[in-house]
């Protein structure tokens, strides 16, 4: 992920001495997303991580930390914040909220395949499952509320058949949820892309990066998971054994509702548009500064998932 807090060499001394890790040996930023600020750190007791949190303040981190640690209790391998010398997990480091947490074996995949679907189908069922009894319940801050903002706000920067089928596809999607408020909701990822996830050989090893977490549809985590695992993202199209694998192996370990197989298609274009938006969103916002637009990733990639939705879904259940 882009560093936009710099620490210094005397920045991290300081971090460390604060935590039972030994002594520091060496850290490094880490490229490749868009949202946090995160550290490789390596000391004499091991590798650990960093993040320094760029979108929340203080106060809303901690919800974020419960879940995770609600999950490892669960028996998930997932990073929870370590406890420094003082009792505490979360801390300010250059303005910034930050915790450490364990760097886990593993690496991320280079692309999906049906076995690693396959493993994601079960892990994200027993997910939703452990998440049941969390109980915080907070909304997205990307959620229905933001999309609903967003997409007004943005909708004149964009041309005029992206806009329709930004406007139409939200519309669409708030006349099914006003006759079906009751679809079951869980605490879920929210962003469970797969390079969030790390896999040791076909084994999956961890799930990282709780950023996104909330009390949301357990539908519409699913159709994150499947937009991103089990699709051609030069066509948008899905890539069907992929997506069976993934749905056999979730539909094992977790019933579905009626209405939820009922909901299944709206799930899916409308995590299809809140990726999208969240992406036109950044984008719009660095087109005039060329170093911040060259980390952003493209719209378009999303904009053809929801397009090839629109035009085809699947049933949930065979």
């Amino acid at each position: 992920m882009a560093v936009y807090t710099s620490l210094s060499d005397s920045d991290m001394r300081a971090l460390v001495a604060d935590y039972y890790l030994g002594e520091l040996v060496s850290f490094q930023g880490i490229s490749g997303g868009v949202e946090n600020t995160n550290y490789f750190l390596n000391t004499t007791t091991g590798k650990y991580v960093v993040t320094l949190f760029e979108e929340f303040d203080l106060e809303e981190v901690p919800y974020f930390l419960d879940v995770v640690a609600h999950l490892k209790h669960k028996g998930f391998n997932v990073p929870a914040a370590l406890i420094d010398i003082h009792g505490e997990r979360l801390r300010e480091v250059n303005g910034r909220p930050a915790i450490i947490v364990d760097c886990f074996p593993g690496s991320e995949l280079e692309s999906t395949d049906v076995t690693s679907c396959r493993a994601m189908g079960e892990a994200l069922a027993k997910l939703h499952i452990a998440g049941e009894d969390f109980p915080e319940h907070r909304d997205s801050h990307r959620g229905v509320a933001w999309w609903h903002k967003t997409s007004k706000a943005i909708a004149s920067e964009l041309e005029p058949e992206q806009a329709q089928l930004l406007l139409s596809q939200i519309a669409e999607f708030d006349a099914f949820i006003a006759e079906h408020e009751n679809l079951p909701k869980t605490t879920i990822h929210g962003d469970l892309f797969y390079n969030n996830t790390l896999f040791e050989g076909k084994a999956l090893s961890a799930i990282i990066d709780f950023y996104n977490a909330c009390h949301s549809w357990v539908m519409y985590d699913l159709a994150i998971v499947v937009n991103d695992w089990c699709t051609d993202v030069e066509t948008g199209e899905l890539d069907m054994p992929k997506y069976r694998a993934l749905l056999k192996a979730y539909l094992h370990e977790r019933e579905v509702t009626d209405e939820e197989v009922m909901a299944w298609p709206y799930m899916l274009r409308i995590a299809a548009l809140r990726f999208w938006l969240s992406r036109l969103e950044a984008w719009h916002g660095a087109k005039h500064d060329p170093e911040r637009l060259a980390q952003q990733h493209d719209p378009l990639e999303f904009q053809r998932i929801l397009e090839a939705r629109v035009r085809y879904t699947p049933s949930l259940v065979e």
